[in-house]
Parts: C-alpha cells; structure tokens; sequence
C-alpha cells in the first residue's frame, strides 16, 4: 500500500510541476514574441535609416541592393550557426538514465509482486515451491 501512495504523490507532485512549468513557458513565450516584434520594428527602421543615408551619394537601386546584399550575408552567418547547433548531449543522457529508472522501477516492482505470496506462505511445503518459482520468474526477468 505504501508503494502505490509513495506513487501516486509522485505522479501529483509531478502534475503540478508540469502545470507550474507550463504556465511559465507560456509567459516566456508571451513576453519573446512581444521582444520579437519589437526586434522586427527596430530591423525595419535601420533598414530605412541605411537606405536613406546611401540614396543621396548611390541613387535609390544602388542603395536597395546594398542593403539586400548585407541582408543576405547575415542571412547566410545566420543559418550556418543554425546549422552548426547539434543536439543537446546532457538532454540526450538524461532520457536515457530515465529511461533506466524506469526499467529498474518496472522489475523491482515485478520481483515485490512475485516474493509477496512466498512471504504470506504458511506453510514450508507451500513456501518452498514458491521459494522455486520465484527464483525462476525473478531469474528470467532480470536476464531482460
């Protein structure tokens, strides 16, 4: 009975942290694409202020290309530090060590169910064919 209590204040403790983590992921969005427009506005309005600083001494074509070719190089240091971002190695080992964990949790579970009938055994007839199979459930589920 402790088990399953011990479980399910787990999985509510880990609800409301998922709750928590969500709300505040939110915000964060909330708050990114507020910065991200504002970002937008300020790459717009230097735009125009470098447009407007070249087209008296280039002309207005000069000056579009100009300022398109700088966008483009950007563009290009941009995506290729994109492209260099790999995966995240620490989120990578901790699916796995959780993946473990749990695995470890699943047989340690599966041997209690198994050893809590040999342990009720009154009698030593009784216990010794169940002393038998468990070693052999529990064998077979550890070679897994």
């Amino acid at each position: 009975m402790r088990l399953l209590q011990l479980a399910r204040t787990a999985f509510q403790a880990e609800g409301l942290h998922l709750r928590r983590m969500a709300r505040a992921r939110g915000i964060q969005a909330a708050l990114g694409a507020a910065a991200g427009i504002f970002a937008l506005l300020l790459l717009l309005m230097l735009h125009i202020a470098v447009f407007a600083a070249l087209v008296p001494d280039r002309g207005p074509v000069a000056a579009a290309l100009l300022v398109a070719g700088i966008d483009l190089v950007l563009v290009g240091i941009l995506a290729f530090a994109a492209s260099r971002a790999g995966h995240d190695r620490v989120a990578e080992e901790a699916r796995l060590v959780r993946k473990e964990a749990m695995r470890q949790l699943g047989d340690g579970a599966a041997r209690a169910a198994v050893l809590a009938p040999l342990l009720r055994s009154q009698t030593a007839k009784k216990g010794m064919l169940g002393a038998a199979l468990t070693a052999l459930v529990v064998g077979l589920l550890s070679r897994r």
